[in-house]
């Protein structure tokens, strides 16, 4: 079995429908999704809907639970809180109804799935710093732990009580490791890369690997400002911070 790990869609449609395009296909094939389907960008319903006809499992990202006033805006910084309340006035019930149907925690046999951190998934706190992985490693009960929220890819390894973390685009999975995984961004990428980011997991061959996508960003940036939305949600994408 092969899993697409995307997160972090953020409203991107050009982005979404570029990276889908490079999925692997087949009927094993599943996708997987670790939060933020909305905010940020100018077509959070449309994303809704295309992660939702891809079939795609899904946890509750803390955009997603901005607009549902489940989780405190006022941390969020201007622009993002901005956002927020636009795509609540831009949703219709059918995309709410969905949001609400979401989980903070997946868990399969092979991986879980949270999109800040597996302990107090509903805190969606960042995890940057060895510290923070290790609170999650500490509740992690399956091999492989997937997130996003950070928008930057990377991986946590802990091995024989020892951690490491490399920003390697392919991981081969060990028998005597457990792994978070940062799956990036398909919407807004923050490591300076502007093109979409998602993986791929092929549980047979206990492998990992990254996948970045160009796509029409001028298309994705044009939509933000016709939206009425801030324009430096625009002008990022670009940059890729």
């Amino acid at each position: 079995m092969k899993y697409v790990i995307i997160s972090d869609v953020h409203g991107n449609m050009p982005a979404l429908e570029a990276a889908e395009k490079t999925f692997p296909k087949g009927k094993d094939v599943g996708v997987i999704c670790a939060g933020d389907v909305v905010g940020y960008g100018a077509e959070p319903a449309e994303c809704i809907k295309k992660v939702s006809a891809m079939g795609a499992r899904n946890v509750l990202g803390n955009h997603d639970a901005g607009v549902l006033e489940k989780t405190d805006i006022s941390h969020f910084n201007r622009h993002a809180a901005e956002a927020v309340l636009w795509t609540k006035e831009h949703l219709d019930r059918a995309s709410l109804d969905y949001l609400e149907s979401l989980p903070y925690v997946l868990e399969e046999e092979l991986f879980s799935v949270a999109h800040g951190t597996l302990h107090e998934p509903e805190e969606f706190i960042y995890m940057m710093t060895g510290a923070d992985a290790m609170h999650t490693f500490e509740v992690l009960k399956t091999k492989v732990c997937f997130v996003g929220h950070s928008h930057i890819p990377s991986t946590f390894i802990l091995r024989n009580g020892k951690l490491s973390q490399t920003f390697g685009k392919k991981i081969a999975l060990e028998e005597d490791a457990k792994y978070i995984v940062n799956v990036g961004s398909i919407g807004q990428p923050r490591d300076g890369d502007s093109r979409a980011c998602y993986c791929v997991y092929d549980a047979e061959a206990d492998q990992i690997r990254f996948r970045r996508v160009k796509y029409d960003i001028n298309a994705a940036a044009e939509r933000i400002i016709a939206a009425g939305l801030p324009e430096i949600l625009a002008e990022r994408l670009f940059i890729g911070s």
